[in-house]
């Protein structure tokens, strides 16, 4: 042991596997759709070893396979092995503005300033947001070779194919009605889950109207006993800031506060914190 290499991870190889050959079957078949661009997930793996397993040559080579566990604990030393890893699919991220310190300072002094002026209760502070949802979610996850620097993942074309929801929520943990609009001229004749407003429009997009139409059934909505001081928190996309959209906010007694521009990944809280894990849920 004193005299292995310094650079030798593991002295001991590990246990050997008991059916290498379905393992290098395996391994090929990853490789394969690897190479595709098609994202690999380890119930995948286990679905495709069980389905290798149960081939009648490979069972009258194998008798003793059929009573084999393809556990997680099996899947965690053929990764190992193969030298596999979970990986995730690479992106490229928003690029920061040179200032953004300067601008973090600046709207979080300003978040500090309404609140001492006006004292709002969390439960009167407020974030709205939009994000796009696709028809087809493809995994962002996939078994790949460590290692590798650019990891892609093929999907079927549709997830060009978009709807917007609307999510929004105030500071004390309250989650308002969701709201989906898809991109067609009339709501179409579905039935929806209970507590989701469903909205058409032929971008499928937020705009001037949807805006309006979420200040009085949405956010208006959310205290029925009249509209105390509130602040909702806005990205500065032009939906939300036309002046229409300002005086309607005005009336029903909302101050704004308008993220920087560039800004969103560092500032949107449901941006930073929500978004992402909705996505993964839905997914």
């Amino acid at each position: 042991m004193l005299a292995t290499a310094p650079h030798v991870a593991k002295i001991h190889p590990g246990k050997l596997p008991k059916y290498p050959n379905l393992e290098d079957n395996l391994f090929s078949w990853i490789i394969e759709k690897r190479e595709n661009g098609n994202a690999v997930t380890r119930k995948l793996i286990t679905r495709k070893a069980i389905s290798l397993s149960k081939d009648q040559e490979f069972l009258r080579n194998n008798p003793g396979i059929a009573g084999f566990k393809f556990s997680s604990k099996w899947l965690d030393g053929f990764l190992g092995r193969y030298d596999l890893s979970q990986r995730r699919k690479t992106t490229v991220a928003q690029q920061l503005p040179s200032d953004l310190i300067e601008f973090q300072q600046s709207f979080l002094s300003y978040m500090l300033y309404m609140r001492m002026q006006h004292n709002y209760p969390l439960k009167y502070i407020g974030n709205m947001d939009e994000t796009p949802m696709w028809f087809d979610l493809p995994s962002n996850t996939t078994i790949n070779k460590k290692g590798e620097k650019t990891v892609s993942i093929r999907t079927t074309g549709h997830e060009r194919t978009s709807f917007t929801v609307i999510l929004g929520c105030m500071a004390d943990g309250t989650k308002l009605p969701a709201v989906c609009i898809f991109k067609v001229k009339k709501i179409l004749k579905e039935k929806f889950p209970d507590g989701i407003h469903i909205r058409a429009n032929e971008k499928g997009w937020v705009n001037e109207s949807e805006m309006l139409w979420w200040i009085e059934k949405v956010w208006t909505s959310r205290n029925p006993f009249g509209n105390p001081r509130s602040l909702l928190v806005l990205d500065g996309f032009r939906g939300h800031t036309v002046d229409s959209v300002k005086h309607r906010l005005i009336e029903k007694n909302t101050n704004i506060a308008i993220i920087p521009g560039g800004c969103t990944s560092k500032l949107q809280p449901l941006d930073v914190s929500i978004n992402k894990s909705f996505k993964s849920k839905v997914n």
